[in-house]
Parts: structure tokens; C-alpha cells; sequence
């Protein structure tokens, strides 16, 4: 039984007493026969069974109270640690924390609200939410939204979720997302409210789509320049040909050299186009970095103005460089281009040239490929430095310093991508306040590659081999074909990957799969080239492309790179690629020959380079 049952039992049992009391005092004051004795005796134990009674019912009482007051007691306290709770999550929340009325007046404010807005609690509490935290020009939009949505949302436990623009105490504004939530109190409701800082997240959807226009771009671009630079291929071609029949009519040959050089001229925007989109692979070649730097100081100063003094110190033995040219331009053009933006268009431009030797401790240390010899190139400016705090991002994608708007922050980090992709490094110098240097080292051409790089006043050596070109427009083609066979070759003709795999699978022997990278349907020409090579592993491959983004990363047996000539080309640069892919002699794997003559140069790199 209960508590409150056993209270209830002890009252009737009371009442019962007293009813058989005064039913005992009726009998005897009517004349009921009951005497005097029994009265008393009656009345004795009517009233101990009272008085027992009473007793019980009011310690059941007391138990009664003491619990109820216990109840309430652990309802405080609850009550308190709730509220307890509340506050520390309000505290530690990572969005800031407000609470208003119906009205706006702000009923409670967060310490991270104060951290976000600027705005203590004091000043807070009993404000109105619109004149604090909204642009006055945004205020009348915001009420009425308000309003619509307190119509709409009370009642609900899902609450809204929106994004707007907040004001700071010192006046600037800053987009949030508000997170709103309506809770009952009483006959009326306060909003909870949840503020949070959306800056990064709306910097980094601006990047994005910035990234993606440059990729929309440059897909763009990288699809014209192919179309474009088959019709190139073409004319730099056939006017070979026509200079040949004209070259004793002076009048006939200056009009072919005129039409000569305008074509060279489009082919050097394809490629600027190109290496704008980044979708050109890389050509690496002996490049003379003095040279080059002349050139880009030249532009520069037509570009920069008066107020930007661009000096060189370049070694006059600097060594020449085996780097792509297009790429080095862009990067050291990007890099000038970043200083004059540091030094606000007023300052010093320095670039300077020297060599250097690198042991293996030295080359692991600087974060080169290799020991060996590297040529450097440093461009230095004589703005606010460069902060130790971010030179560890520097190079990161997305990472800029410039305002929002004004830099994609993808500059530096396609300079450091290339630089590393061709075999060197770049490294940042210089101190915060003096100014910034970055280093640039890039491996030494060897001997070879020079020879190969001045080969152009070579003459032009045909030969007799079979090829298999595989080319899937018909201008081209026709073009190509022309030119092989005016060089000696036989040629067999295939305008897709399909017809290629079909004429070798009927066993028809030739020499070399001369292939176009980028052709219509299901295969490309990198995967060509690797279909036909495991089967056929002694088949030499020569690439060509106008555009190969996506397909250029070829590699070949060995970890060889397979050779890529890069349209539009002439008929004695075509001649020289043929034979620079048949000469070297292969054994039955597709494996390189070592020769003779290569013994000597690889014993000396060794000795110099362990003789550190």
C-alpha cells in the first residue's frame, strides 16, 4: 500500500472511533441502559484509538512532506544543472549564441557572439537584433522576413536555416548563416539563435569557381589550338614545298617566306594559348637562361612602367638549362608579375643567373632530383618580404595573400609543380621587410642535348623503313603521307585507333607506329602505342599532338618517355623525330643497346659526381 494509501485508512479508521464515541455517548445520555462504567470505558479506548490514530496519520503526514520536499529539492536541482549545461554548451559552442524576443530585443548573447560581432554582452542584452548585427541598408528587407518567417515557424521544432550579411561593430560587414529555432515560454516564444562565420566558406566557392572558369578555359582553349594547329601542320608543310619550287624566283620566294613567317607566328599563339591553359607537355631543351631573361626583362619593362627598375645580374658562364622554354617564360614572367604586385608598383626587380654543384647531401637538402649540376635563377624584389609564418604554404594551391578578386592563388604553386616536374626545385630567400627572393635551380643540359637542340642547319636524312601513320584528319594525313614518302619511308595509312589495331593484326609488318595522341572514339593514341607494344615489343613509337592534355603522360618501355612531335612541325623537324626513333639500336625486349660512344660520358658524370 502506499503512502497516501495508508493515510487515507488511518482517517476513516479516526473517523470510525469518533462516530462509535458520540454513537456510545447518544446511547447513554438517551437512556439506552449503558452504564456509567462502560461509557468511560468506551470513551477511554475511543480516545487512545484516537490519539493512536492521529499519531500515525501525522507521521505519514511528515513522510509526506519530507518527500515532496525532496521531490522539489532534485526538481531545482536538475533544473540548475540544466541550466548549467546550457550555459557551458552555449560557452564552448563553436557558432555564436543569441536569444531574443518576438520583438528582436536580444535576452541573452553569448560570449562567441561577442567574439564575432564585437558587441559585449552589457551592450547586448535589451538591444534590438536589427540595429546591432543587420546593414542599415538591409534592415527593412530583414524585418519583413522576419515576420514572415516568425508567421510561418513558430511552433515548429525544426526551425530555419538561412544565409545573410551581418554588420561588425566597427562597421564592415561579413556573411553568416543563421541557424533559428522558436521555443515556448509561457504564452509566448524566444528565438534561440546560432551565428556562424561563412568568410572562408564563400572565399573558397569563389575559388572553385574561378578554378573551374580556368578549366573551362583552357579545355576550350586546348580544343581550338588542336584544330588550329592541324591547319598549321599543314601550310608549315606544304610551304617547304613550295619554297623548294620557287627558291630561283626571288620575287615567288619572298611571298612563300612571307607566308612562311605568318604561320610560324600562329603556331607560337597556339602555343601561347597553350601554355595559358597549362595543357601543354612539357618540351624540355637546351635553353640559354641569359637569353631568355634578356627577352623577359624587355617585355617587362615595356609592361611595368618607369616606376619598376628591373636589374640583371646575369653569370656570363651560366650554364644552359635542359628545360621546357614556353614553361620557363611563363613561370618567370608569373614570378616578376607577383613581385611587382608585392612591392604596390614601386620598387626594384632583380634577376640574376649563376651554377652551382650539388652533392647528394646538398641535392636531398635543396630538393632537387639528383646531385649533379643545376643552373639558378633568382628573382628578387625589394617589397615587404615574405612572412616565415606562410612560407610553409606558400606554394600550396588556393594559397594568396592578395585581396579577394584579385589573384586565383594558383600562380605559384603551377610555377612550383613545373619546376619540380622538370627535375629541379625552388626554394624562398630573403627576410621579412627586405624584400623576397626565390631560387629557381634547374638541371644542365648535357652535351647531347645541344647538339640535338642545333640540329636544325643538319641536313635533312630520310630513310627506308615502313610506318604505320595513324592520323584521323584527312588534311593531315594526306599531308604526312606526302612528306614520308617524299623522305623515303613506305607508309601505311590508318585514320583511327580501330583500322591501326586491325592492319597489325593481319601481321603487316612495319617499323614505327607514328600516331596522333588525341583521335575520335573509344582509344587514344597512348593507348594504341601500349596495345601494340605488348604485343609487338621491339615496335618503335613516335606521339604527335596539337593538343594532348590528358593523354600526354606516355610512358614507354623501360620508364623511357616515348617521343612526341608537337604540331605544327616542318618536314625536317618530322625527319629528324623518325630518325631519332629508329637509329638507336633495340634488342628483341624493346630494350636500348648501350653503344660505345656512351661509355665514356657516363664514366666521367659518375666520377664527378661521387668526386664531391
Amino acid at each position: 500500500m502506499t503512502l497516501w494509501g495508508r493515510v487515507a485508512l488511518a482517517m476513516v479508521l479516526l473517523a470510525v472511533a469518533t462516530v462509535g464515541a458520540a454513537g456510545l455517548s447518544v446511547a447513554y445520555f438517551g437512556g439506552g441502559g449503558l452504564g456509567l462504567e462502560a461509557l468511560l470505558s468506551a470513551g477511554a479506548i475511543g480516545v487512545v484509538l484516537a490519539l493512536v490514530l492521529a499519531s500515525f496519520v501525522a507521521r505519514q503526514l511528515s513522510q509526506l512532506l519530507a518527500a515532496e520536499a525532496a521531490r522539489q529539492d532534485a526538481a531545482r536541482l536538475a533544473l540548475a544543472e540544466s541550466e548549467q549545461n546550457a550555459q557551458a554548451i552555449i560557452k564552448t559552442a563553436l557558432d555564436a549564441f543569441f536569444q531574443t524576443d518576438l520583438d528582436g530585443v536580444i535576452l541573452e548573447w553569448g560570449p562567441q557572439a561577442e567574439a564575432l560581432t564585437g558587441w559585449t554582452r552589457q551592450e547586448a542584452i535589451g538591444a534590438n537584433v536589427v540595429d546591432l548585427l543587420v546593414p542599415e541598408r538591409l534592415r527593412d528587407a530583414h524585418r519583413q522576413r522576419r515576420q514572415k518567417m516568425l508567421g510561418e515557424e513558430l511552433g515548429r521544432s525544426a526551425g530555419v536555416r538561412f544565409e545573410a550579411s551581418a554588420m561588425h561593430r566597427d562597421g564592415r560587414e561579413f556573411p553568416v548563416e543563421v541557424s533559428a529555432t522558436a521555443l515556448r515560454r509561457g504564452d509566448s516564444y524566444v528565438l534561440n539563435n546560432f551565428l556562424r562565420d561563412i568568410s572562408q566558406k564563400r572565399l573558397a566557392e569563389e575559388q572553385l569557381i574561378q578554378a573551374q572558369k580556368i578549366e573551362a578555359v583552357g579545355q576550350l582553349t586546348g580544343g581550338i589550338a588542336h584544330e588550329f594547329n592541324n591547319m598549321l601542320t599543314v601550310i608549315t608543310g606544304t610551304i617547304d614545298i613550295l619554297a623548294d619550287g620557287v627558291k630561283d624566283n626571288p620575287s615567288l620566294a619572298s611571298i612563300a617566306k612571307m607566308i612562311g613567317d605568318a604561320a610560324d607566328r600562329g603556331a607560337r599563339l597556339t602555343s601561347s594559348l597553350l601554355a595559358f591553359a597549362r595543357k601543354q607537355p612539357l618540351q624540355p631543351a637546351e635553353i640559354d637562361v641569359n637569353a631568355l631573361i634578356r627577352e623577359i626583362v624587355q617585355l617587362l619593362s615595356l609592361t611595368f612602367g618607369k616606376h619598376v627598375a628591373i636589374v640583371t645580374r646575369l653569370s656570363s658562364d651560366a650554364w644552359p638549362a635542359l628545360v621546357d622554354r614556353a614553361q620557363l617564360n611563363s613561370a618567370l614572367v608569373d614570378l616578376a608579375i607577383n613581385a611587382r604586385d608585392a612591392m604596390e608598383g614601386s620598387g626594384t626587380l632583380t634577376f640574376a643567373t649563376s651554377n652551382v654543384v650539388f652533392g647528394m647531401r646538398e641535392a636531398v637538402a635543396t630538393g632537387v632530383e639528383g646531385a649533379g649540376d643545376y643552373v639558378v635563377i633568382e628573382v628578387a624584389d625589394t617589397g615587404p618580404g615574405i612572412p616565415p609564418s606562410i612560407r610553409d604554404n606558400i606554394f600550396d594551391p588556393f594559397f594568396s595573400t592578395k585581396e579577394v578578386g584579385k589573384g586565383t592563388g594558383l600562380g605559384l604553386s603551377m610555377v612550383f609543380g613545373f619546376v619540380k616536374q622538370s627535375g629541379g626545385s625552388i626554394e624562398i630567400g630573403g627576410e621579412a621587410g627586405r624584400g623576397a627572393v626565390l631560387r629557381i635551380y634547374l638541371p644542365k643540359a648535357d652535351a647531347s642535348a645541344l647538339a640535338l637542340a642545333n640540329g636544325d642547319e643538319r641536313p635533312v636524312v630520310g630513310g627506308h623503313e615502313t610506318i604505320l601513320c595513324v592520323e584521323d584528319d584527312l588534311e593531315v594525313r594526306q599531308f604526312v603521307t606526302v612528306q614520308l614518302e617524299s623522305l623515303g619511308y613506305k607508309t601505311i595509312v590508318a585514320t583511327n585507333a580501330a583500322e591501326a589495331l586491325a592492319i597489325a593484326g593481319r601481321g603487316t609488318p612495319f617499323d614505327l607506329l607514328f600516331t596522333d595522341i588525341v583521335m575520335p572514339g573509344p582509344m587514344n593514341g597512348r593507348q594504341l602505342a601500349e596495345r601494340m607494344m605488348a604485343e609487338r615489343p621491339a615496335l618503335r613509337v613516335l606521339f604527335t599532338s596539337g593538343y594532348a592534355y590528358g593523354a600526354m603522360h606516355a610512358q614507354g618501355r623501360a620508364g623511357q618517355g616515348i617521343p612526341m612531335l608537337t604540331k605544327p612541325y616542318r618536314k625536317a623537324e618530322l625527319a629528324r623525330m623518325l630518325r631519332r626513333c629508329l637509329d638507336p639500336a633495340i634488342d628483341h625486349a624493346g630494350d636500348p643497346i648501350p653503344l660505345p660512344y656512351s661509355v665514356q660520358p657516363e664514366l666521367e658524370r659518375f666520377v664527378r659526381k661521387n668526386s664531391q
